[in-house]
């Protein structure tokens, strides 16, 4: 059960890895009966789809491991499945022939721990002599993550350097931290792929209630967390004026609604961002003041546009309110034409210290080629974000793994004999990836394998798999040929403890019975005393 799960996983993607494997077409019948399908060779987004659809344990115990990596990382999923169910299927492998479970997890660790050793000493630095971070290695990496080395399948390699720069203005390298939810990515059909463009600021779908005429505008922005509506009318709608009360309270609210946009006006906002409804009463005075107004803002993009503008929000404002003028940001706020239909608001930042907002408008030709062009981009954020925090990089093509699968070989003969078979198999596990992408480049694998450990025993430490599915001895010869670090050894350890809860399972049992509420939530039999007694 768990060996025939964990095969299947590893099929799911097995031949997209690399630059030369093929992409999947996935297609889902929907509630309606409509077919809704989309083609990737992302291995989160393959396996991803089959959630809700396969009640196996096993699968969906793998679609959790998945989404929890993709939630960390963003990227390296297709080799963590490869390695997660390589490493359960040969763990299935040795307890069939009489290695005990405890073994088989020991004999994992060590591979493992020699594995991260080994690559920590292979690891290459990010950083250049004066200890900034190499734009030109960073590039080859956003190349990798955008295109998986085929760099003629989707032209985006001009694009490259525009995602290292929109992820370098929201990092600080100093302290390696980074907010890539400052760097938004925005699907837009129409034009081709080369057309993507990074925008400075925020660039998001919104409404301006009343002002339009107001735009373009540049000066301070005020947000406020919160509804702007008086207090006596809690939302907009016709009142019929029956009596002097009635009369009276209509003209407080026109009052409140007069005195809260004048006490706006006084900071000499120009626009004003609201998370909460607006009463119409506000927004037109507003516009009479100068003022524009965004509401129902959600509250994802509000934070976007505090860190674009600099502005610090507030809470409700009401007729007799202060507001602080330090509180507000400063931005010019603009119509931006993104090729959509519906009407896009940037909020464009002055020059000023500290780390902006920036947009990346990802074109295509349609909706889904836009959505693919859009995902490719964002797993080389996520790459590039890994780079940051770890400024380390493997070689790629196989090329780290060969090298680790040397250095496991050589402790093993330290060991017992079970364990040693289990490290032995751990090793040959790791070769699996070489393996799997000289077969998707139509070389004999394992011909490929015993190649680049002999360019490797003859001191070709970085001989790999090359993009174009030749055999070479140095896959980094370019300035090309890495994977970021921390995904890697991340992907690995993921692998190894998940393989780790598998093989501590014992056996299956399996409840068939029909589920009943009586049975479900029906009373012990006996009494907590007969339970407990002697």
């Amino acid at each position: 059960m768990i060996r025939d799960a964990s095969e299947e996983m590893g099929g799911l993607v097995r031949s997209t890895l690399g630059p030369l494997g093929l992409d999947k077409m996935v297609v889902r019948r929907m509630p309606d009966d409509e077919l809704r399908w989309f083609v990737s060779n992302d291995g989160s987004a393959i396996v991803e789809e089959f959630e809700g659809e396969t009640s196996h344990p096993v699968a969906q115990w793998f679609i959790r491991a998945v989404e929890d990596h993709e939630a960390d990382y963003g990227d390296g999923a297709t080799t963590f499945v490869l390695l997660a169910s390589e490493l359960s299927s040969t763990a299935m492998d040795l307890i069939d022939d009489g290695v005990h479970p405890n073994d088989v997890i020991e004999g994992f660790s060590i591979g493992a721990q020699r594995t991260i050793e080994r690559w920590n000493e292979m690891a290459m630095p990010l950083t250049n002599a004066t200890g900034t971070l190499d734009r030109d290695r960073l590039r080859a990496i956003a190349m990798t993550g955008m295109t998986n080395g085929r760099e003629t399948s989707w032209p985006l390699g001009e694009f490259a350097d525009t995602v290292v720069e929109a992820v370098m203005r929201v990092s600080d390298p100093a302290t390696r931290s980074i907010r890539l939810d400052h760097a938004k990515t925005v699907a837009v059909p129409g034009g081709s792929v080369g057309d993507s463009m990074l925008l400075d600021g925020v660039v998001l779908p919104g409404e301006v209630v009343v002002g339009e005429h107001l735009l373009p505008t540049t000066g301070p922005v005020l947000l406020v967390d919160a509804s702007l509506k008086p207090r006596d009318l809690s939302a907009d709608v016709n009142v019929t004026v029956e009596n002097d009360a009635d009369a009276e309270r209509v003209a407080n609210g026109r009052r409140d609604s007069e005195e809260i946009a004048a006490a706006i006006a006084a900071t000499g906002a120009v626009a004003v961002v609201a998370t909460g409804d607006a009463d119409m009463a506000v927004a037109k005075e507003l516009a009479r003041r100068g003022t524009v107004l965004l509401r129902n803002v959600k509250h994802t993009d509000f934070e976007y546009i505090k860190q674009a503008t600099g502005a610090t929000h507030r809470g409700p404002i009401r007729p007799d309110t202060r507001i602080d003028p330090e509180i507000l940001g400063h931005a010019t706020v603009r119509f931006r034409d993104t090729g959509r239909d519906d009407d896009w608001i940037a909020f464009e930042p002055q020059a000023r210290a500290g780390v902006p907002a920036v947009t990346l408008v990802v074109r295509g030709g349609t909706q889904a080629v836009a959505e693919e062009a859009e995902r490719r981009i964002r797993d080389s954020k996520n790459a590039l974000r890994a780079c940051v925090i770890t400024p380390k990089a493997l070689p790629a093509g196989g090329a780290a793994e060969i090298s680790a699968a040397h250095a496991v070989r050589s402790i093993a003969p330290r060991f017992d004999g079970r364990e040693q078979l289990a490290v032995e198999a751990f090793a040959d596990v790791l070769e699996s990836i070489p393996r799997t992408l000289a077969a998707n480049a139509g070389l004999d694998s394992l011909a490929a394998v015993a190649d680049l450990r002999a360019r490797y025993e003859a001191g070709h430490h970085r001989a790999a798999v090359s993009s174009d599915g030749t055999l070479i001895d140095d896959v980094t010869a370019d300035g090309g040929g890495i994977d970021p670090y921390q995904i890697r050894v991340s992907g690995l350890i993921r692998a190894v403890e998940f393989v780790t809860n598998l093989v501590r399972i014992d056996s299956v049992l399996v409840d068939e019975r029909e589920p009943s509420v009586d049975r479900v939530l029906e009373e012990p039999k006996v009494s907590p005393e007969e339970m407990f007694d002697g």
